[in-house]
């Protein structure tokens, strides 16, 4: 009996101390107790919708018109190097043309024959150097006449020359100079059909040339100016008609005098 009473007390102290809420009413409807048998769907909640973004305004491009700044850039030339010269284009060579006048002094010579050309080729070592060296070809024609001698008769000299030559001033546009030397010419009569005449038919003769000049240089090339004296020997070509200069055998010197010009150019 006592057992009873407890548990009746116990199990009213319980439903006092429920929550009002637990327990149902009109309005706390109990809820459905899911049925296993019959499984119900899961709920799925009603997708969120994103805001739809707003177009941005997109700045307008500008143009920049402005030119940039001009720089004046100087490039400087690479420095030259300047090349090694050779030995001979250190002291000068050279290469000419000429020619001029020339004549003979004697009275007997200049009676029998008349002025005439001269030509030469010459080569010239040490242009740049106070003393220098050439060596030439030398050539000569001249109009002879004689009692027995053809009147179409011409003289003519062919030689070789080699004289040193001292220069006033090297390595400068202008240079004066003296030069002396000797040559060797041989006289020959041309041009003649016949000869009966006191003039032998040639004559080989020495010659030592004298002379002064005057140089000029510009860019290689060169050009000179010379007045020369050439006292010969052994010329046994005319006799002497005018007992003025003769030889040891009577005849005629012939010592010569001339003038020319050459061109050429500096290696």
């Amino acid at each position: 009996m006592k057992t009873t009473i407890a548990a009746l007390l116990l199990l009213a102290a319980t439903t006092a101390q429920a929550d009002p809420d637990d327990v149902p009413s009109p309005d706390n409807p109990v809820p459905p107790v899911p049925d296993p048998s019959n499984p119900q769907p899961d709920q799925v909640p009603p997708p969120i919708a994103e805001p739809v973004p707003v177009p941005q305004p997109q700045p307008t491009p500008t143009i920049d018109n402005t030119q940039p700044p001009t720089t004046n850039v100087i490039v400087n030339p690479p420095p030259t190097v300047e090349q090694p010269r050779g030995w001979y284009q250190s002291a000068g060579f050279s290469l000419t043309l000429g020619g001029g006048v020339e004549g003979f002094t004697n009275d007997s010579m200049r009676s029998t024959t008349k002025d005439g050309g001269d030509w030469t080729v010459r080569a010239g070592f040490g242009t740049n150097l106070p003393i220098s060296l050439e060596a030439a070809y030398i050539g000569s024609a001249q109009d002879i006449n004689a009692l027995g001698l053809d009147r179409s008769a011409l003289l003519v000299g062919n030689g070789v020359q080699g004289d040193v030559r001292i220069n006033g001033t090297w390595n400068m546009p202008v240079q004066p100079f003296v030069y002396g030397g000797v040559a060797w010419r041989r006289y020959q009569i041309q041009n003649s059909d016949f000869n009966t005449s006191d003039v032998r038919d040639q004559d080989d003769v020495l010659e030592v040339p004298v002379g002064v000049g005057l140089g000029f240089k510009a860019v290689g090339f060169t050009f000179d100016l010379r007045g020369e004296y050439r006292p010969s020997f052994y010329d046994n070509l005319v006799p002497d008609r005018t007992n003025t200069t003769t030889t040891d055998e009577g005849n005629a010197s012939m010592h010569r005098w001339g003038a020319n010009a050459s061109i050429g150019y500096e290696f």
